[in-house]
């Protein structure tokens, strides 16, 4: 039985390690009427930055991290920087709210439900030995950074990216965590122009 504690103790925490790492659910929509590829310039509008009590969420460093992060796909999509003439306008929204989350101490629960009382495996705690764990709860940071394209003249959204998850607590993390979605942003839903040769 040591030996399923030990098993059920790993997994957990290896769920765990997945949950605060991830920033990574992202998605996007482009205006049908749009032809992303006539669009050669772009220019910064003021960021819109909603980030709550905790000031690291309303850090200049995340702010320009998006803004180097966003301006490298876009460079690599043979756009350019330009902040007189532009074709498109970039800007971009953060949003952060305290969640709670409910977690179980010991057990297998709520992954595992251990061993019933005929003696067989049954998930999500059915009759699960140990009761499944106590439950607590812990607060985390749920955070959601949306990058609109607009055409610089008629001010209409062109391609709008999100990205959503649970932020780290340390700002180095966060960065990587912001490079990491907006690659993955753009990499799946603004793709690089196949060439012909």
């Amino acid at each position: 039985m040591k030996k399923f504690v030990k098993m059920g103790s790993v997994v957990f925490g290896m769920i765990a390690l997945t949950v605060s790492a991830a920033f990574a659910q992202v998605s996007a929509g482009i205006n049908p009427a749009a032809d992303l590829g006539k669009y050669k310039t772009f220019a910064w509008l003021r960021p819109d930055v909603k980030a709550g009590p905790n000031p690291m969420y309303n850090s200049d460093l995340l702010s320009a991290t998006v803004k180097q992060s966003v301006g490298t796909e876009l460079l690599t999509r043979g756009m350019k920087e330009d902040e007189e003439a532009p074709d498109a306008l970039i800007q971009f929204h953060t949003y952060t709210q305290q969640q709670r989350r409910t977690n179980y101490s010991g057990g297998f629960y709520p992954y595992f439900g251990g061993w019933g009382r005929w003696g067989g495996f049954y998930p999500y705690g059915m009759m699960g030995w140990g009761g499944g764990g106590y439950p607590y709860q812990t607060q985390y940071t749920e955070g959601t950074l949306v990058i609109d394209i607009l055409d610089a003249k008629t001010k209409e959204v062109l391609w709008e990216g999100v990205a959503q998850g649970t932020l780290s607590g340390k700002i180095n993390r966060i960065q990587n965590q912001i490079n990491s979605s907006v690659r993955k942003m753009f990499t799946k839903y603004y793709p690089l122009k196949q060439t012909v040769s």
